[in-house]
């Protein structure tokens, strides 16, 4: 296996990306239910696009679009089929971020990069989604890979996935937000041994993206997203209580940041829909987890990195 010092430098010296991964491409968030979760993403002030489901899966989805990136919402619709173990998260951690999706162009390459770099990971699969637009239905598709949950120290769940027909999710109409929201900044979670996470985590995103400090472990995508990862000390510091995450006692995201036109539209939108918020030193707005399916929300007008 690669050590952790030297992964990504040959790579990043042919000017390619490490693994072929491009972005975060979406958070996703777990929901005991979905018409629920419809229903309070939209006082939060976003589109929701018409509900998805997994073909192959009993899941369904409620993706909240953006121009480079979305929120996947996702929930059970059918539980005597195959739901990648959304039934056993949700009783031990309740709603809330359950994982993240990277995006990659090539999923063959990166599938074969991957293991290249010593990541045990799944062979790339289509996976089909029904969109269900009232005029009729539409099947969305990807190819994606897994990489093992032992191999992505933190980060819960990964998929790597390659988007075949991204123009029937990102319709124009779904991508205007009352809020004005424009896309996704980072996530946060709680490490508890950041050492490890360090060393597993360069072997999916290559040495240069991941940063030790005395806080935990920074994550940076070649887009400036980024993902941190906490020492409890320090996640309490940034979002206060942490008493949801350390029940689970183990590591675990939380939060997440997303970027707005105005963060005073924001307020104007959660005052009028009858929401509570706090203030921010840096004027974004935090919306907490009872608000918003188990996810601290933090509105910034800053761009990520």
């Amino acid at each position: 296996m690669p050590t952790f010092s030297s992964l990504g430098e040959a790579d990043m010296q042919a000017g390619r990306l490490f693994n072929g991964i491009e972005s975060l491409d979406h958070p996703v968030i777990a929901a005991r239910d979905l018409d629920v979760a419809r229903v309070t993403y939209e006082r939060l002030g976003f589109t929701v696009p018409p509900r998805g489901s997994h073909v192959e899966w009993g899941t369904g989805n409620l993706c909240i679009m953006f121009p480079d990136d979305y929120i996947e919402i996702r929930g059970i619709v059918d539980a005597s089929r195959f739901t990648m173990n959304l039934g056993q998260h949700l009783d031990r951690f309740g709603e809330g971020l359950m994982g993240v999706a990277f995006r990659s162009d090539d999923i063959r390459a990166s599938y074969e990069a991957m293991t290249t770099h010593g990541l045990r990971v799944s062979e790339p699969r289509r996976l089909t989604r029904n969109f269900e637009h009232p005029e009729g239905w539409t099947k969305p598709s990807f190819r994606l890979c897994v990489p093992e949950s032992e191999d992505i120290e933190g980060l819960m769940h990964v998929v790597v996935l390659q988007h075949l027909t991204p123009e029937l999710i990102r319709r124009p109409e779904f991508l205007v937000h009352a809020n004005g929201c424009k896309g996704v900044n980072d996530i946060s979670g709680v490490i508890y041994d950041a050492e490890q996470a360090a060393s597993k985590l360069s072997h999916l995103l290559g040495a240069e993206a991941v940063h030790r400090s005395a806080d935990g472990v920074r994550l940076e995508l070649p887009t400036g997203q980024r993902i941190n990862l906490l020492f409890v000390h320090a996640y309490r510091a940034k979002f206060g209580d942490i008493s949801k995450l350390q029940k689970s006692k183990t590591s675990c995201l939380g939060a997440m940041t997303l970027r707005v036109e105005s963060t005073a539209r924001v307020q104007e939108i959660l005052t009028g829909n009858g929401l509570t918020f706090d203030i921010m030193e840096n004027r974004g707005i935090r919306i907490g987890p009872e608000s918003a399916c188990g996810v601290i929300l933090d509105f910034t007008e800053d761009p990520p990195g």
